[in-house]
């Protein structure tokens, strides 16, 4: 099973610079781009720096799905136990 990501870290410019996973573990959106590609995180297929992201089929009917919602995710520090998390 892959992590999750729960929550982004911003630079002064408001482009994610880092993530945080389910785990705890805190990378640069480079490693996590890198991660995704490996297929280390859950359902992820595809990730760039604005926060873009797609799934191959999260439904099971082969359609893809993708978004541009991680900015949406609490800043890392902020998350809430429990919360909203994006695999």
């Amino acid at each position: 099973m892959g992590e999750k990501i729960i929550a982004v870290n911003k630079d002064q410019y408001g482009n994610i610079a880092e993530l945080m996973t389910h785990t705890g573990r805190v990378i640069p959106i480079e490693q996590a781009i890198q991660e995704v590609s490996e297929g280390k995180f859950d359902s992820i297929t595809s990730l760039d720096r604005a926060g873009n992201w797609s799934i191959e089929s999260s439904a099971g009917d082969g359609q893809p799905e993708s978004g541009n919602n991680l900015d949406m995710l609490p800043a890392i520090g902020a998350e809430v136990q429990g919360g909203e998390t994006f695999q």
